[in-house]
C-alpha cells in the first residue's frame, strides 16, 4: 500500500477535482483519494498488488486530464504557463475591455426594458425573456464555467449542472424580491455605495476569469467561502458532481447587475413580500430558457472543444470584470482617462443665453447621454427631451456627482438646473455607470455661445401626415406583419396600427425612383435604414407610437401602437386619424442616428 501525490494538468474548475476524485474512488485497489483544484494535485493511496501507478495514470488521462509528474514524498513540481500564453491572454482581455468601452458594448448590454407599475405577470415574464440576452452577455462565462462537462457526456447528468445553476438563480431572485418588497430601502444601494459594490464585484469577476484561464496558478487558492445552502438540495447537488452550480446560481442572484437592480426597484414599488417575490420569480423564469439552453448544450460538447470555449468565456468574464470596475469608479465619482466612451462620440450640445440663463436642449437616447458645453459662472437650464420609448432600465436615472444631481427621467421634457462654478470637463453617468458622457465648462472668455438655437436640436418639418388610408397589422403565429408602398408620390398607407410588444415583420415595398427614397429614418429607434428596390423586410418590437420618414424628410408616416389590435373599430380608427393629423413632424440632425437602437433591416 503506497500513497502518491500526482500533479494534474487541465483542471479548470472545482468540478474537475470532483470528477477525478470520484472516478478514482470507484477504482479497485484505491483505498483513498483527495483531489485539489487549488493545488492542481491528487493524493491517492492504493494497493500495488491490485492497481499500479501506470493504471491510475491511464484512468486520469482517459478523463482528458494530464498527469504531469508525481513524487511519493516531496512537493510536486508545478508546470508554470508559458510566458507567451500569459501575455497573449492578458492582451486579449485588455483588447476586449477596450472594445467594450469604445464600441459601447457595455451600453448595449445595459439597455434593457424597464418594468413599470401595474405590469401583468406575462409582461414581467416577457421582460425576463428579452433581458436574457443581457444575461448571456454579462453572465455567460459564469454559466459556462458551471455547466461545462465534468463527467461523461450523457444527457441526464450533463444537464443537471444547468438545472442547478438556473434553479439557484431563480430562487435567489424570488427571495431577493420578497425581501425588497417587504423591507424596501434597506436593500437598495445608491450613489457612491453602489460604485463600491460594483468595484468589488468587478475585482471578483477579474480574479474569477483569470483563475479559469489558469495563467496564474496561485489564484487557484482563491476560494470564496459560502454558506452550505445546498445541503437542502444535497441529493440533487451530489448527482451533479458537487454543489458549485447551485451555490454560484444562488450568489448570481445577488450580483449588482443592472436588470436585477431595476427589477428590485419594481419589487420595492409593490410594497408586498408576496408581490415582490412573484414579480422577481417571473422575471427570473423569463431569463431561464436562453441561459439554460446555453449551459445544457455546452454540457454535451466534448472536453477538448469546451476547453476552448471555457478559455474564451474566461477572457470575457475578466474583460466584463474590468468594465464593471470602470463603471464602479465612474459611480464613485472618479474620472478615468479614456480613449473612448460608452457614450457615442457626438458633437457637444451648446447653450444659448436667455435672460441671463444658459439654455441647453438635447434629446435622450436609449443607449447614450448627450455631451454638453456650457460657460462658467452662468446658471444653466438643461432641457432633456425623452421621446416615448427612449427610457429603459439603464438610462432612466442620471447621476451628475459634480453638482449633486440624481435625476429620474420621465417622458417629455426633463429640466435640470445647476450653476457651473469651475472650469473643466466633468463626467456623469447613468445609475449603473454604464452610460457615460461629460459636461465641459468653458472659461468666461471662451466663445461658445451661438447666435441661434443649437443646430443639434430637431426642428419642425412642417409636413402633415396623410390620414386618408389606414392599415392594421395582421397576426400570424405569434408575430404580426404589415406592409407599405414607397413611391415618388409618398408612403402608402401613411397611417399604420401595430400591437404592442409583438414581434413585427414590417415590409417596405420600395418603388421610388427618387434619391430621397433610398433610405428611411426612424427617430424613435435612432435608426437610418437604407432601402433597396423592391421588398425590404424590417424586424422590430413596437413598444410605443412612432413616426418615420424618407431620408430627405419629404414624406412621413405614423405608427399607432395599441394594446389590442382586435379592438380597433371605426370609432378608434377615426381617433387615430385625428391624432396623426395633429402630430408634429420633425427633422432630426445626423448625430441623432449614431446608434441603431436594436432595429434591423433584412433582405
Amino acid at each position: 500500500m503506497i500513497t502518491e501525490t500526482l500533479h494534474i494538468g487541465g483542471m479548470m474548475c472545482i468540478n474537475c477535482q470532483n470528477k477525478i476524485e470520484q472516478t478514482l474512488k470507484k477504482t479497485d485497489g484505491v483505498t483513498d483519494t483527495r483531489a485539489s483544484f487549488a493545488k492542481g494535485t491528487v493524493l491517492v493511496t492504493y494497493d500495488t498488488a491490485i492497481v499500479t501507478h501506470d493504471d491510475i495514470t491511464k484512468i486520469i488521462e482517459k478523463l482528458d486530464y494530464k498527469v504531469l509528474d508525481s513524487d511519493s514524498g516531496s512537493t510536486p513540481q508545478r508546470a508554470e504557463p508559458a510566458l507567451h500564453n500569459v501575455l497573449g491572454s492578458v492582451a486579449i482581455i485588455a483588447a476586449l475591455f477596450m472594445l467594450m468601452r469604445n464600441a459601447g458594448a457595455g451600453v448595449l448590454t445595459g439597455a434593457f426594458p424597464l418594468a413599470e407599475s401595474g405590469m401583468s405577470g406575462a409582461a414581467l415574464l416577457l421582460i425576463g425573456v428579452i433581458t436574457s440576452v443581457h444575461c448571456v452577455a454579462m453572465c455567460g462565462g459564469i454559466n459556462l464555467s458551471q455547466c461545462m462537462p465534468c463527467k461523461p457526456q450523457t444527457l441526464h447528468p450533463s444537464i443537471l449542472p444547468s438545472i442547478l445553476y438556473n434553479g439557484g438563480r431563480v430562487v435567489s431572485y424570488a427571495v431577493t424580491g420578497a425581501i425588497v418588497g417587504a423591507i424596501g430601502s434597506v436593500i437598495t444601494v445608491t450613489g457612491a455605495m453602489r460604485g463600491v459594490v460594483q468595484l468589488a464585484a468587478g475585482v471578483f469577476m477579474v480574479i474569477m476569469g483569470i483563475k479559469m484561464l489558469g495563467i496564474f496558478p496561485a489564484l487557484r487558492r482563491f476560494v470564496v467561502i459560502t454558506p452550505n445552502v445546498s445541503r437542502f438540495f444535497g441529493g440533487l447537488a451530489n448527482k451533479a458532481q458537487g454543489k458549485s452550480p447551485l451555490i454560484v446560481g444562488l450568489l448570481n442572484g445577488l450580483m449588482p447587475c443592472g436588470p436585477l437592480q431595476a427589477m428590485q426597484l419594481y419589487a420595492l414599488s409593490t410594497g408586498s413580500l408576496v408581490s415582490g417575490a412573484i414579480s422577481m420569480f417571473l422575471f427570473g423564469l423569463g431569463t431561464v430558457p436562453l441561459m439554460f439552453a446555453m449551459g445544457a448544450v455546452s454540457s454535451l460538447l466534448s472536453r477538448k472543444f469546451t476547453n476552448k470555449v471555457m478559455s474564451a468565456g474566461a477572457m470575457l468574464v475578466a474583460a466584463l470584470g474590468l468594465t464593471m470596475v470602470s463603471n464602479g469608479w465612474a459611480l464613485s465619482g472618479v474620472d478615468l482617462p479614456s480613449t473612448g466612451s460608452t457614450a457615442a462620440q457626438t458633437a457637444s450640445f451648446r447653450p444659448r443665453i436667455e435672460n441671463g440663463v444658459q439654455i441647453v436642449e438635447s434629446v435622450l437616447s436609449p443607449s447614450r447621454y448627450p455631451a454638453i458645453t456650457v460657460q462658467v459662472g452662468i446658471p444653466v437650464k438643461w432641457i432633456i427631451n425623452a421621446p416615448p420609448g427612449s427610457i429603459n432600465g439603464c438610462n432612466n436615472r442620471m447621476i451628475v456627482r459634480q453638482y449633486g444631481i440624481e435625476h429620474q427621467f420621465k417622458a417629455g421634457d426633463n429640466i435640470i438646473e445647476f450653476m457651473p462654478d469651475a472650469t473643466g470637463k466633468f463626467s456623469y453617468s447613468c445609475w449603473m455607470g454604464m452610460i457615460r458622457s461629460s459636461i465641459t465648462v468653458a472659461s468666461a472668455g471662451q466663445t461658445i455661445i451661438p447666435d441661434t438655437a443649437d443646430a443639434n436640436v430637431p426642428t419642425s418639418a412642417g409636413v402633415q401626415i396623410p390620414v386618408d388610408n389606414i392599415t392594421l397589422a395582421e397576426m400570424q403565429n405569434g408575430y404580426q406583419t404589415v406592409s407599405v408602398n414607397l413611391t415618388d408620390d409618398g408612403i402608402e398607407p401613411a397611417l399604420i396600427v401595430m400591437q404592442k410588444n409583438i414581434p413585427t415583420l414590417f415590409v417596405v415595398n420600395n418603388n421610388s425612383l427618387d434619391a430621397g427614397g433610398s433610405a428611411l429614418i426612424f427617430p424613435f429607434y435612432y435608426a437610418q435604414l437604407p432601402l433597396s428596390k423592391g421588398p425590404n423586410e424590417i424586424q422590430l418590437l413596437p413598444t410605443a407610437d412612432f413616426d418615420f420618414s424618407t431620408i430627405d424628410n419629404i414624406f412621413y408616416a405614423y405608427v399607432k401602437v395599441v394594446d389590442d389590435i382586435g379592438k380597433i373599430d371605426a370609432s378608434a380608427e377615426q381617433t387615430i386619424k385625428n391624432e396623426a393629423a395633429n402630430f408634429e413632424t420633425l427633422i432630426y440632425p445626423q448625430e441623432y442616428f449614431a446608434d441603431s437602437g436594436g432595429m434591423s433591416c433584412c433582405r
